[in-house]
C-alpha cells in the first residue's frame, strides 16, 4: 500500500506543526534569513498586539522599528550570527511588557519563543521596592541608602553625607495627628530631593531622618566640603516656603549635619555617625542651619562616652563623695550645711561636679547617683546629731527633676531617713525651678507628704528659672536661695541690686526665709543683711569641706 504524496506528506506535517505550534503556551515567531516574518501563532498576536494577516511576510524591524538597535535586535543577530540558541528577559517599552526570549537559530532563519512575564516582574519589582524603598515618601530606605554608601566607600573617590533631622516635627504629630505628620514626610522628602542633584541618593532613614549621599563633587576633601555645604544650603533655603498639609500652611524647618569622606573613612558607621553628630551640632546652634563635622566633635563624644562608662564603674566601686559647704546666718553663726557630691577619680583624681553631674543627668546615672547621696547625706546627719556641737545643723541635698519625678521618690527618702536614724526636720531638699514646671499636683503632693514627716523644702537658684507666681505660692516651701550671679551683679551696672530686694521682699510675703548664695566678701555679705537675707552661702566662711574637716571646723565655732 503506497504512502500519500509527498506534496500531501508535507502538508500534513505543516498543520500539524501549526496545530502544535497554535496550542503550545509560548508566543512563537518564525522569521526567515531575511527577518521576514513568515509565521506566527495566536500567542504571539495577543502579546505583540498585531494582526497575523497584516504582517506576515513584512520584516520584523518594520513592524517594531522600536526594537532597531536594542536589546532583542542585537540577541537575534547574535543568535543568526554565532549559530547558537540565545535567551533573556527583556522589557519591551513601547507594549510596557516584560518576556522571556528563547530564540533558536536554522537555515531557514530564526524561530523565537517568548511568554509574558510581566506580573511575575510586577511581583519582583514589589519585593524589590518593599525591601529597599520607603513605603510612605517612596525614597530609597535605610538598607539601600547603606548600601549605596558602602559602594561609595569602596571606590576611594571623596564624597559627603548630608544627615538631615526635621526641627520639632513632634509637634505637627501632636497638634494634628499622625496622618498629617506622614503628609508632611512626603512633602519634605520631595523638597529635598529637588534641592539636590538628579543623581544623588536621597533616602528616608527613619522617623524624621533623611540622609543624602553626595558623590562626585570634586577631587580634594576640601572641594567636596565646600560643594557639599552649599547643596546642604539648598536643602535650608527649600524649606523657607510653607507647606500645605490638607490646606493648612506650616512651616518646617531642618538641621543638617554634614560630613565628607575618602578613601581613609572606617566605613558606614563610623561615616553616618559623624554626620549624625554635625547635625546635632547644628541643632545645638539654633536649628534650621547647617553643620560641618569636626573631628573635636568627636573627641569630645568619645571623652563623654568614656567618662559615662568610669561613671558607671564608680556607682560599684564607691568612688562618690560628699563634700560640706557651710551655710550661715548673718549673725556669724552656722545654721548647716549643704552636702555636695565629689568624684574621686582613681587615674584624674578630683573630678569637677560641672563635668560629670550632666552627664549623670542625661545618662540617668543620676538615679543611683542620687540615691546614694540621699543616704549618705543623711547618715552624716544622724552623725552631727551626737555632738553637741553640730545637733541642730540642718543638711541641705539637692535633688534633681529625674530622681524627683520617679514615682518611688518619697518612700526612697523616708527609707534613708529610717535606715540611718537622721532626724527629718534637719533634712532640707533642694528643689529646682525646672523641676517644678512638670505635674504641678504631683509635685504638690510629692512635697507635702514629705512635709508632713518633718523634712522641708528649699528652691535653688532662684530667679534663674521660669518661676510662675501663679501656682509658687502653692508649693510648700520654706526658702528661697538667690543665685550667686544676682549677688555679684549687684556691684555693677545692671538690675542685679533690684532683683536681690524683689526676691527678699517675695520671701517675706510668703512666709520664707531667704538664703544668698556665692558670698565672697565683707561688702556682699554686709550688702545681702541691709536686704535683709537671713541667711548667705559662699567662699567668705568656706569653701565645700570633706567631713573630717567640717568636724574639726564645727568644733571650733563658738557655742
Amino acid at each position: 500500500m503506497q504512502g500519500p504524496p509527498k506534496s500531501h506528506a508535507a502538508a500534513l506535517e505543516t498543520a500539524c506543526l501549526t496545530a502544535t505550534l497554535e496550542s503550545i503556551t509560548d508566543a512563537v515567531l518564525m522569521l526567515d534569513g531575511s527577518w521576514n516574518i513568515r509565521y506566527m501563532n495566536g500567542n504571539a498576536e495577543r502579546l505583540l498586539q498585531v494582526q497575523r494577516a497584516d504582517v506576515m511576510g513584512k520584516n520584523v524591524w518594520s513592524v517594531f522599528p522600536e526594537a532597531v538597535g536594542g536589546p532583542y535586535y542585537l540577541a537575534y543577530h547574535r543568535a543568526v550570527e554565532t549559530n547558537s540558541v540565545v535567551s533573556f528577559e527583556e522589557h519591551y517599552a513601547p507594549l510596557n511588557l516584560w518576556t522571556e526570549i528563547r530564540a533558536y537559530p536554522s537555515e531557514e532563519g530564526v524561530t523565537i519563543y517568548f511568554r509574558d512575564i510581566s506580573e511575575r516582574k510586577a511581583i519582583e519589582a514589589e519585593i524589590h521596592n518593599l525591601a529597599f524603598y520607603d513605603k510612605l515618601t517612596g525614597l530609597p530606605n535605610r538598607q539601600l541608602l547603606l548600601e549605596r554608601i558602602g559602594h561609595a566607600l569602596s571606590l576611594s573617590r571623596p564624597g559627603a553625607i548630608l544627615f538631615i533631622d526635621l526641627d520639632n516635627f513632634k509637634t505637627i504629630n501632636d497638634t494634628r495627628g499622625h496622618d498629617k505628620g506622614d503628609i508632611l514626610l512626603r512633602l519634605a522628602g520631595e523638597r529635598i530631593s529637588t534641592a539636590v542633584r538628579s543623581d544623588d541618593t536621597v533616602a528616608r532613614f527613619g522617623g524624621d531622618e533623611f540622609v543624602v549621599l553626595l558623590e562626585d563633587l570634586g577631587d580634594t576633601p576640601e572641594d567636596v566640603a565646600t560643594a557639599a555645604y552649599g547643596l546642604a544650603a539648598n536643602v535650608v533655603r527649600a524649606f523657607c516656603d510653607p507647606f500645605d498639609i490638607a490646606g493648612v500652611e506650616h512651616y518646617s524647618t531642618p538641621s543638617i549635619g554634614v560630613t565628607v569622606f575618602d578613601h581613609e573613612a572606617n566605613g558606614v558607621d563610623d561615616l553616618l555617625q559623624r554626620a549624625d553628630l554635625a547635625m546635632y551640632q547644628a541643632k545645638a546652634a539654633g536649628r534650621n542651619t547647617v553643620s560641618l563635622f569636626d573631628p573635636a566633635m568627636q573627641i569630645r563624644v568619645n571623652a563623654r562616652a568614656t567618662l559615662e562608662a568610669d561613671m558607671r564603674r564608680a556607682v560599684q566601686n564607691d568612688e562618690f563623695m560628699l563634700h560640706y559647704q557651710p551655710l550661715m546666718g548673718v549673725d556669724g553663726r552656722m545654721v548647716g550645711a549643704e552636702a555636695l557630691v565629689r568624684w574621686k577619680h582613681p587615674q584624674r583624681g578630683l573630678v569637677p561636679p560641672c563635668e560629670f553631674i550632666p552627664v549623670a543627668e542625661e545618662s540617668n546615672l543620676i538615679l543611683p547617683l542620687g540615691r546614694w547621696v540621699m543616704r549618705e547625706a543623711c547618715r552624716q546627719l544622724a552623725l552631727w546629731s551626737r555632738d553637741p556641737h553640730s545637733s541642730t545643723l540642718e543638711m541641705a541635698v539637692n535633688v534633681s527633676a529625674t530622681q524627683f519625678h520617679r514615682p518611688d521618690f518619697v518612700e526612697q527618702v523616708l527609707a534613708a531617713l529610717a535606715e540611718t536614724g537622721a532626724n527629718p526636720s534637719h533634712l532640707r531638699l533642694e528643689l529646682t525651678e525646672s523641676l517644678l514646671l512638670k505635674d504641678v499636683e504631683g509635685t504638690v503632693s510629692k512635697m507635702q507628704r514629705l512635709r508632713d514627716a518633718g523634712v522641708s523644702f528649699a528652691l535653688d537658684d532662684f530667679g534663674t528659672g521660669y518661676s510662675s507666681l501663679s501656682y509658687l505660692h502653692r508649693l510648700p516651701l520654706d526658702q528661697l536661695k538667690i543665685d550667686r550671679s544676682f549677688i555679684w551683679g549687684a556691684f555693677k551696672e545692671g538690675s542685679g541690686a533690684e532683683i536681690v530686694r524683689i526676691i527678699v521682699a517675695l520671701g517675706k510675703a510668703l512666709n520664707m526665709s531667704v538664703l544668698a548664695e556665692g558670698v565672697e566678701t565683707q561688702e556682699q555679705l554686709a550688702f545681702v543683711a541691709a536686704e535683709g537675707c537671713q541667711y548667705y552661702q559662699g567662699y567668705l566662711f568656706s569653701k565645700p569641706l570633706p567631713a573630717a574637716e567640717l568636724a574639726t571646723l564645727i568644733s571650733h565655732l563658738p557655742d
